[in-house]
């Protein structure tokens, strides 16, 4: 039937091929649905992308101008100024506007809130932030603490904001022309200030002198807080002046120093310490004064009052913040980041224009976002509703009830196929149904004909005359029936499976298989010893893995004790014992399958020698057919005492003189029981061979004594 196989899997072929196109179709028509939602998804995603992003800059700065309003008590106009100066400073610096109203809320806080009430000064200073923000990495929360420290620490009246302003401004320059010049940086400058700042302005020390001092002590090795301590306790002890200790005030007087000029404030601390540079080589007098913890930075700043003069001059009257800020603004990043605030402001000014549209507009756009994902599973139900709507439910109730009625005919079909046995070819759907309807009538018909049966049986065994045979009818019966419905529902199941149309010929292909490897069992040793040993091995990996975990976490515990200890040779035994658990491990997966293998491969060899054995020309004899021949007169006499059973000869006289005897031999059984028993079968070879040639030779001796 090669032609009629052919035909039907290019029919099921085809029709697979349809059905997977339909599917194909269905699939595309899905996407294109799919595809038109999600551009919908996406346009409403975007415009509430578009809507946040232009508001974000506007929702920034008025929550900034509010917290600023709050802290400083500022409202209506001039707020509004503040605001104003914050937006052109970001266009001018580059950086975001709610980062001015920041930098005005650091001078409020910092300083005093009533400097809000002069928006211009307070917009001075927020630009000398800004300023010195770009010397510090665009830190502008830093910038803003080194001003504020400075301008505390030295006292700086703010009764005038504007000439505060205008202090800040010059502040700013020294600091920053003093971090050029020298190696302090404004974050140490800052952290030397909060230190002696204070002790500086008491000593009359100009900003530019007590900067200049700083990095002379920095140099030497004085950095950040520790020069500022190192200062304000050098001004500390040269202003004493006459107060000091009379025997530290005699030897300065003995070296020709005037305490009192000493500790004039009207003087600068260039001028005070070049007073003691007579002292300069006299360590015991310069501890005396400013003791062992102060004296290196004393000396420090005596030594470097050429650098101290130096220092003071390079930082007075510069405006090196503005200049260094001003390459720094030069970069590319820099001018791209003001053209990105000019933007900025552009969309603060329609935020602000739009009013609370926007903020409408915002919660709108955001409340059709999550509506428009959920598109697809709307639509869904949407056509669900339209197609039970839109279902004739008159008719459809008359289909099901036609329906109905052609499932009770075709079931009682189906239910006479199933106990007559007798199944025609049907297609897929009604082999299926047809299969569980089988199952379920075993399952109720079958079972409890064969519950029944045993019943039956149980009581024909105790019973006796006509019971016992109408229990024994019953179960026979009732086991027949059994045996029907168990072999319906098989032959269903199998007609259900092979109607599969792709799964039909996977089963017919699973049992080529199974004949393949049933054929290699029956015919290939090393096939059957390669699936034992492979079963073997399978055995042994499972069985080995709690006796390989104990080894693997014992191993782990003995590794983590050692290393805790550091105990080298720990380590390496507990590595070893880890090596050794796998090894083993595999070893013994390995010594399974080989036993196995062996095994097999022996057991095979026995049975091709015996199937030899049984060929051979001595076996072969010992089986050919007893010939009765005619008996000589006489009796004759077997030398071996008859231990040859079924030997017997025949013998012919030509008459005469002469005699030809014609002897014909039968070997019934040449050896009752033959056993070897030895470790090296090819050695003994020879002695099997020797063995069954001796009994040959007896049996020919036998007769020819006889004849």
């Amino acid at each position: 039937n090669y032609t009629a196989s052919i035909k039907g899997m290019t029919e099921a072929t085809g029709e697979f091929t349809a059905k997977v196109e339909s599917a194909q179709g269905g699939m595309k028509n899905l996407a294109a649905t799919l595809a038109g939602l999600d551009l919908v998804r996406s346009a409403v995603e975007q415009t509430a992308n578009g809507i946040v992003s232009l508001s974000e800059s506007g929702v920034a700065l008025d929550s900034q101008m509010h917290d600023l309003s709050a802290v400083a008590g500022v409202v209506g106009d001039d707020l509004k100024m503040i605001e104003g100066y914050a937006r052109e400073s970001a266009k001018a610096f580059g950086t975001d506007a709610g980062q001015a109203v920041e930098s005005y809320k650091l001078i409020l806080s910092q300083l005093s809130p009533e400097l809000a009430k002069t928006p211009s000064a307070l917009a001075a200073m927020g630009e000398s932030i800004q300023t010195t923000s770009k010397l510090m990495g665009g830190d502008a929360t830093a910038a803003a603490q080194v001003l504020t420290t400075a301008m505390n620490q030295y006292g700086v009246s703010l009764d005038d904001p504007m000439e505060a302003s205008r202090r800040m401004a010059e502040m700013m320059n020294v600091m920053a022309a003093a971090g050029q010049a020298g190696s302090a940086e404004l974050p140490a400058i800052s952290a030397a200030l909060s230190q002696c700042g204070m002790a500086a302005k008491a000593a009359n020390i100009s900003f530019e002198e007590t900067n200049a001092a700083i990095q002379v002590l920095d140099k030497a090795g004085k950095k950040g807080s520790e020069g500022g301590v190192a200062l304000r306790n050098t001004l500390s002890i040269i202003g004493q002046g006459r107060f000091l200790p009379k025997d530290t005030r005699e030897s300065l007087q003995g070296a020709g120093i005037d305490v009192v000029a000493l500790a004039d404030t009207s003087k600068s601390l260039y001028e005070r310490l070049e007073m003691l540079k007579p002292v300069l080589n006299d360590s015991a007098l310069l501890g005396k004064l400013f003791g062992m913890e102060n004296a290196n930075a004393a000396r420090a700043l005596i030594q470097g009052t050429d650098a101290l003069a130096d220092f003071t001059e390079k930082v007075t009257g510069t405006s090196s913040a503005e200049e260094q800020a001003a390459i720094v603004m030069d970069s590319y990043a820099e001018r791209q980041a003001r053209v990105n605030q000019q933007i900025e402001d552009f969309k603060i000014s329609i935020f602000q224009a739009t009013g609370d549209a926007t903020l409408w507009a915002s919660s709108i756009v955001g409340m059709l976002v999550p509506l428009s994902q959920l598109l697809p599973l709307l639509s869904l139900v949407g056509n669900g509703m339209m197609w039970i709507k839109n279902l004739q439910w008159a008719s459809m109730w008359t289909s099901v009830q036609r329906g109905v009625y052609v499932a009770r005919v075709q079931m009682a079909i189906m239910n006479r196929e199933l106990v007559t046995g007798q199944m025609a070819s049907a297609g897929f759907l009604t082999g299926i149904v047809r299969a569980t309807l089988a199952v379920v009538r075993f399952g109720t018909v079958g079972i409890f004909n064969a519950l029944k049966g045993i019943g039956a049986f149980i009581l024909s065994l105790v019973t006796g005359g006509s019971a016992s045979v109408a229990f024994a009818t019953t179960a026979s019966v009732s086991f027949a029936a059994f045996r029907t419905a168990a072999v319906a529902a098989c032959r269903a199941v199998s007609a259900a499976i092979m109607s599969i149309p792709i799964v039909g010929w996977i089963a017919a292909a699973v049992a080529a298989l199974i004949a393949i490897g049933v054929y290699f069992w029956n015919t290939s040793a090393k096939f059957r010893a390669v699936l034992k040993g492979l079963w073997a091995a399978f055995k042994e990996v499972f069985g080995g893995i709690g006796k390989l975990a104990g080894e693997v976490f014992g191993s782990i515990g003995d590794l983590i004790k050692a290393a805790f200890s550091l105990d080298a040779e720990g380590i390496g035994a507990a590595l070893n014992r880890l090596k050794r658990g796998f090894s083993d491990y595999g070893s013994e997966v390995g010594k399974a399958f080989k036993e196995a293998y062996d095994e097999e491969m022996a057991a095979s060899s026995k049975e091709e020698a015996a199937k030899e054995k049984q060929s051979s020309p001595a076996a072969i004899m010992s089986e050919a057919p007893q010939v009765e021949t005619p008996s000589l007169a006489g009796e004759a006499s077997s030398p071996t005492g008859g231990s040859l059973s079924g030997v017997g000869s025949s013998a012919g006289s030509s008459g005469g003189g002469g005699k030809i005897s014609n002897v014909t031999i039968s070997i019934e059984k040449l050896v009752e029981k033959f056993e070897i028993h030895t470790t090296n079968l090819a050695g003994d070879l020879s002695r099997v061979k020797d063995m069954v040639g001796e009994a040959l030779m007896s049996a020919v001796n036998d007769v020819n004594l006889a004849v």
